[in-house]
C-alpha cells in the first residue's frame, strides 16, 4: 500500500487539519488523482479550487522538493513515501 503525504503551506495550512493530509492507495497514482482525493477529504479546499488543474494554476506544487513542472506535471506518478507540497501563490494588488 502506498502512503503519500500532501502538505499545504501559506494561509491555507491553517485550514487543513495538521496542515497535511495522508493519502493511502493500493497502487501508484497520478498527482491529479491524489489532489482529487485530497479535495474530497478536505472540504475547505473546495471553497478555493474546483479541480487539481486550478490548484496547479494557483500554486507551486513540489514532489519531494522538486517542482512538478520539471517532470510530467499533474500527470506525474507519486509513489509510497512521496511528499507533495502545495505552495499557494499569494499576491495582492
Amino acid at each position: 500500500m502506498a502512503k503519500i503525504i500532501v502538505r499545504f503551506r501559506g494561509p491555507i495550512a491553517g485550514h487543513i487539519t495538521g496542515s497535511a493530509v495522508e493519502v493511502e492507495s493500493q497502487n501508484s497514482i497520478t498527482i491529479t488523482e491524489l489532489l482529487s482525493r485530497v479535495m474530497k477529504q478536505e472540504p475547505y479546499l473546495q471553497t478555493i479550487w474546483n479541480s487539481p488543474t486550478e490548484i496547479d494554476r494557483d500554486s507551486m506544487i513540489l514532489c519531494n522538493e522538486v517542482d512538478i513542472g520539471v517532470g510530467g506535471g499533474l500527470n506525474s506518478v507519486v509513489n509510497d513515501g512521496d511528499v507533495l507540497t502545495v505552495l499557494p501563490l499569494v499576491h495582492g494588488g
